[in-house]
């Protein structure tokens, strides 16, 4: 291999900015010192502004499918029947979680490539009275398919519903207003869009629905102890699970990051480079997972072409530099996916395509080079860039 850096193009965990490495190379402190209680909490209020809350934040050691599972365990009651919206592998994650919660799942699946609009939920809804919650991703990773949020929430407030969004691969890439909107639960893990090293789930309660977080029993467990934790949010002096220290430092600087470059402006971002990368795979005579309407601008989905098998693309790829992803579930070794979230910016963007353009060439693919490079160049001329 001829480099000894690989540029990191997969939908997570993504490139970490050096400014946020550094972070974790500080000594590490007593979690209940006030030094470490005041970095904390200041993290906590920068949090709340990227989901669009003046609610509750939760900072828990572990994965995006531990804010997932914390984040069920705040919203379902035992023996209740939760909606899922499912657009693609990670659906099932999240079915799986409500019934081994004790909770009855009634599973929506839309069309490949398709998110689920504000009149899809309403029909739903009028067949299913029973239905107390609606779960759904903001954008599934595997499919690179984006829901409407803001139009589903507010379908499901008309109807009296919870709503819990999944929003791992999209915080901190895409908006979310959950007080405006009427989201009660959302969530993520620090490896996606927010551009910290894996190990941090974060779940955000919209303001109305924190209130009655203290008042309600919760299904809980020793780890995922809801009033606990929420204690500790109020103070790391109130110990109960040890904080991942150093991950909160890196947090708190990406958190800094975010601000200083503001969030309309990183929402623009990721919206110019996603649909950067959806051109130059047009212009490449690709074939795009998500349809028109329900485009993520963190990651995009694209059909392998024939008689190209992703372990050569993978391979061939990585000996030029970039590392992309493959399918998962039912379109395993069908699709590649290419994360485009966090601390990417327009020059990874061009680095992976012109390794795409060299990559599929060498596997047989027709290919033209610099053609897609050039729409890329256009596009971003165009923007000013």
């Amino acid at each position: 291999m001829p480099h000894n850096r690989i540029i990191l193009m997969t939908p997570g965990p993504t490139m970490v900015d050096y400014e946020i490495l550094l972070e974790l190379a500080k000594p590490t402190i007593n979690h209940a010192s006030t030094e470490f209680d005041e970095i904390h909490t200041r993290v906590l209020e920068k949090l709340k502004k990227v989901f669009g809350t003046s609610g509750r934040t939760i900072l828990i050691p572990g994965s995006g499918t531990s804010a997932m599972d914390f984040a069920l365990r705040s919203i379902l009651k035992e023996n209740s029947t939760t909606l899922v919206l499912k657009t693609g592998y990670f659906g099932d994650y999240l079915a799986r979680g409500i019934r081994l919660l004790g909770s009855k799942t009634i599973i929506v699946e839309s069309e490949l490539g398709y998110g689920f609009t504000s009149k899809d939920l309403d029909r739903l809804l009028e067949k299913n009275k029973e239905i107390e919650a609606i779960a759904l991703q903001h954008v599934d990773t595997s499919t690179s398919v984006a829901n409407p949020v803001k139009e589903l929430a507010r379908v499901a407030k008309e109807w009296g519903l919870r709503i819990l969004v999944d929003g791992v691969a999209a915080i901190g890439g895409m908006e979310m207003k959950m007080d405006e909107w009427g989201v009660d639960v959302c969530f993520t893990g620090s490896q996606k869009a927010l551009g910290v090293p894996p190990g941090l789930g974060i779940i955000a309660y919209s303001k109305s629905f924190s209130e009655e977080l203290d008042s309600e029993e919760k299904p809980i467990s020793l780890f995922f102890n809801i009033k606990a934790l929420l204690k500790e949010m109020e103070s790391t002096k109130n110990y109960y699970l040890t904080p991942a220290v150093n991950l909160v430092y890196a947090l708190d600087k990406a958190t800094d990051l975010i601000e200083e470059e503001g969030l309309e402006k990183r929402y623009e971002r990721h919206k110019i480079m996603a649909e950067t990368v959806r051109a130059a795979i047009k212009e490449l005579d690709l074939k795009l997972v998500a349809k028109e309407g329900f485009y993520a601008d963190t990651v995009t989905a694209v059909y392998l072409p024939e008689r190209v098998e992703w372990p050569q693309l993978y391979n061939t790829m990585r000996y030029s530099g970039v590392e992309i992803a493959g399918g998962l579930g039912d379109l395993k070794g069908k699709i590649f996916r290419i994360g485009h979230m966090g601390q990417v910016g327009y020059n990874e963007i061009l680095t992976t395509i012109a390794a795409l353009e060299r990559s599929l060439l060498k596997l047989g693919y027709r290919v033209r080079l610099g053609e897609a490079l050039t729409v890329i160049q256009e596009r971003y001329l165009r923007a000013g860039i």
